[in-house]
């Protein structure tokens, strides 16, 4: 499923990096209709090939030869191919409007390793919901929330926040998400469990305290009223960052 996902992924990078280009796009080598961004490549080293007479509405036809030892994701004029066993191949077009072109390719005895890169993303037009919980552990017992996003991002992201309770007031902050760049496994929410324990009394006193929450540079207030056996939260907002639910039992 990764491997699927990967392909796609990278297909449809080079695909709308076609779409952009020139007649023959980025690619470039050896002469004729059908060039490649690479005719010397490693083992599970992606290959973009580009039918250069085609257009990206034709109806090419794809052939690798020797077969069994590739694995070829096409649309139209374009394609990726990945080898699995060194050695030298030939690849196919045809277009029964425009022509065909055939290409080599040499696949060396190395495994590709690509490098998985780590980018920094800010959280501009997300929105933040708070779910609140009451955890008691032994003679401590505090608030603690999971937060998640509304946008998706790489699902092995981390919601990176600071937070801090300090003379009976919470704060957090929120401010960005670190990814895998390029996301190969899928994107989804993300999520983080914010526990207040530092700095607060155990067990956690009954009283009314101040909440402070900022998103994208706008800061969020409301309140806690914690009693003997509730903690309700006192929040008008319906965007932005929401809580849900309002009260929960302790």
């Amino acid at each position: 499923m990764k491997k699927r996902l990967l392909k796609i992924t990278l297909l449809l990078t080079v695909f709308a990096a076609m779409a952009s280009c020139n007649k023959y796009g980025q690619l470039s080598g050896q002469s004729g209709n059908l060039v490649a961004s690479s005719y010397k490549v490693a083992i599970s080293q992606p290959d973009s090939l580009l039918l250069t007479t085609g257009k990206s509405t034709d109806s090419v036809t794809w052939r690798v030869m020797p077969t069994g030892f590739d694995s070829l994701v096409t649309k139209n004029n374009a394609a990726l191919v990945f080898f699995k066993k060194a050695g030298t191949y030939s690849v196919k077009a045809v277009d029964k409007i425009s022509g065909a072109g055939t290409v080599s390719i040499s696949v060396s005895d190395s495994v590709y390793h690509p490098t998985i890169q780590y980018v920094f993303t800010p959280l501009t037009g997300d929105q933040i919901t708070l779910v609140p919980h009451y955890v008691a552990s032994g003679d401590s017992t505090y608030i603690s929330f999971v937060a998640q996003t509304k946008n998706y991002y790489c699902s092995t992201g981390i919601l990176q926040l600071t937070d801090s309770l300090k003379n009976n007031q919470y704060f957090i902050n929120f401010i960005r998400v670190w990814q895998q760049s390029p996301c190969t496994i899928g994107e989804t929410p993300v999520a983080a469990v914010i526990n207040f324990t530092t700095n607060q009394p155990a067990p956690l006193p009954a009283g009314t305290f101040t909440l402070s929450v900022t998103l994208n540079g706008t800061t969020y207030t409301g309140s806690i009223q914690v009693t003997a056996t509730t903690i309700s939260f006192n929040w008008t907002y319906t965007s932005g960052v929401l809580i849900s639910p309002t009260q929960i039992s302790r």
